[in-house]
C-alpha cells in the first residue's frame, strides 16, 4: 500500500520524494536486494520454472547489492 501512495505521489507531483526515500525497506541495499530476488523468484514459480537454489540466490544477491 505504501508503495502505491508513493509511486501515485511521484507521478502526480513529479517533485515528491523517489521511491527510495519514501520507503524504509528500499534504503538498504540488502533489504532491496532481497525482495527483488523474493519477488522474481516468485514470478518465475507462476510461470512454472523451479525454484531458484541457494547458490542462484546469492549469485543475484551479489550483483544486486554490488550495483546498487
Amino acid at each position: 500500500m505504501i508503495l502505491i501512495h508513493a509511486i501515485m505521489y511521484v507521478m502526480t507531483f513529479g517533485k515528491g520524494l523517489t521511491l527510495r526515500q519514501y520507503s524504509p525497506f528500499l534504503r538498504d541495499k540488502k533489504e532491496r536486494a532481497r525482495r527483488i530476488v523474493d519477488a522474481a523468484e516468485r514470478n518465475s514459480v507462476i510461470e512454472g520454472l523451479p525454484r531458484f537454489g541457494k547458490e542462484r540466490k546469492e549469485h543475484f544477491m551479489k550483483k544486486l547489492t554490488k550495483g546498487a
